[in-house]
């Protein structure tokens, strides 16, 4: 039995003449600004610009990021000309889109142009935004308190976001350029992921005594269907999902408990739901590590994580699960993409924060590997994570876009732990920021 929630549908505003200021895809702050929505068409929009010198609100976790410590945010460098080509030379540039946000439990995604895609909370509120200059955060109305956000921009430029509000489930989508939002089931948000026809899938974990998972799908009316992950065992959490070009579906999670975090891999490509616990465990640490999951044309899958040992491929060949020393690396916010023009390469972004980095406030670095076939290779220089004030941060979730000129582009969520002397932490800053490497 699987509850669903009554008044359903948030709306939004309405669409409206194009202002010339949409053609070039910038849009002032303010309410009742015209802008353009992720397939370029011009929209009116109630647009909220989250306040950037207003306390952040009420501090706490992040979601089983920090235990009882606090979360915070990094910020500084240069401004980064999203999808500009490289003219200053070689090395990162980096912009913090905000550093004021209630949790790292947001979501970051690159569309196939390259451009980054970003859901997060901020004052208890959700807020959608874009990495092209001049772009604000648009306030998705109705939806409070928004928690463990996944979002993916279709083909055609829709972006679909699951999130979790209280012990609901909602789903929005800007379709024709207006947010509308609903909350579906009761559940935990796990993962979201879009198949070949840009339709949804969502991934919802089960609430207490329930036991695992539900697939969300939508047929042509609109209408949601809530199917059982049946042979598949206790919900985990950090979950990503992909759906392969036959239709597959490719799961990654972690199982936790007091002592280790098991990495364990779930499909439907046998024809059966199907779970195979990695010989992997991740390390407890705050922010949580994460593993990231990628599935090659062949529907092949591929993980990077990261133990105590540094960062690891691993990937299912015929003989099954193989795993690749990537080097001395941390997964706290890994992202893996395969290039386009080169099936044999993939590149992956790992920090390189010492284990217990959280503690002891080490420096903490982000770098881009490549990848060929298996074997790790070239590397960018590190780019240090800092707050605006200079504060040490961890990376959280993230995204990684690599184009065809070699420009990778990166967006992720950050974390700064602050203690008095007495050890008692205090509240801190949580952000996302968008960098670029030009080669």
């Amino acid at each position: 039995m699987y509850t669903a929630l009554s008044g359903a549908v948030v709306a939004t505003v309405l669409l409206t003449g194009c202002d010339p200021i949409c053609t070039n895809g910038v849009s002032k702050p303010g309410q009742g600004q015209v802008t353009r929505n992720a397939a370029g068409t011009c929209v009116q929009l109630v647009v909220t610009r989250p306040d950037a010198g207003e306390d952040g609100g009420a501090d706490g976790g992040d979601g089983g990021d920090g235990g009882e410590l606090p979360d915070a945010g990094d910020g500084g460098g240069e401004p980064v000309p999203d999808g500009g080509a490289c003219g200053a030379g070689p090395g990162w540039t980096t912009r913090v889109l905000d550093e004021e946000s209630d949790n790292i439990s947001g979501s970051f995604v690159f569309d196939a142009q390259g451009v980054g895609h970003y859901a997060y909370s901020k004052k208890e509120l959700l807020y959608v935004g874009t990495t092209r200059p001049g772009d604000v955060p648009v306030q998705v109305q109705g939806v409070t308190r928004p928690f463990e956000m996944s979002m993916a921009v279709a083909a055609d430029g829709t972006r679909h976001l699951m999130f979790e509000q209280g012990t609901a489930v909602g789903y929005a989508h800007d379709t024709g350029g207006v947010w509308q939002a609903q909350l579906l089931v009761t559940g935990w948000s796990s993962a979201l992921a879009l198949d070949a026809r840009g339709e949804p899938h969502l991934l919802i974990g089960l609430l207490p005594p329930q036991v695992g998972y539900v697939l969300g799908t939508r047929d042509a009316q609109g209408n949601w269907t809530m199917t059982p992950l049946a042979g598949v065992g206790p919900r985990g959490d950090r979950e990503r999902m992909v759906v392969d070009a036959a239709g597959h579906i490719h799961i990654a999670l972690v199982r936790s408990n007091s002592l280790d975090n098991q990495v364990v891999y779930v499909s439907n490509a046998s024809g059966t739901w199907t779970e195979e616990p990695l010989d992997f465990w991740l390390l407890m640490s705050s922010p949580r590590y994460r593993v990231t999951l990628e599935v090659d044309a062949t529907g092949r899958p591929s993980l990077v994580g990261s133990n105590s040992q540094g960062a690891w491929l691993w990937t299912k060949e015929a003989s099954g699960w193989k795993s690749y020393g990537l080097g001395a690396y941390m997964s706290r916010g890994p992202a893996l993409v395969r290039n386009a023009g080169s099936a044999n390469v993939r590149h992956v972004l790992l920090d390189d924060a010492d284990v217990n980095a959280f503690e002891n406030g080490s420096t903490s670095q982000v770098v881009v590997r490549r990848i060929q076939g298996t074997s790790a290779s070239s590397a960018t220089p590190p780019l240090v994570l800092e707050t605006r004030d200079g504060g040490n941060a961890f990376p959280g979730p993230s995204a990684l876009h690599v184009d065809d000129q070699g420009r990778f582009q990166a967006g992720f969520f950050y974390v700064h732990y602050e203690k008095d002397l007495d050890g008692v932490a205090r509240p801190t800053t949580r952000g996302l920021r968008y960098a670029q490497y030009c080669p």
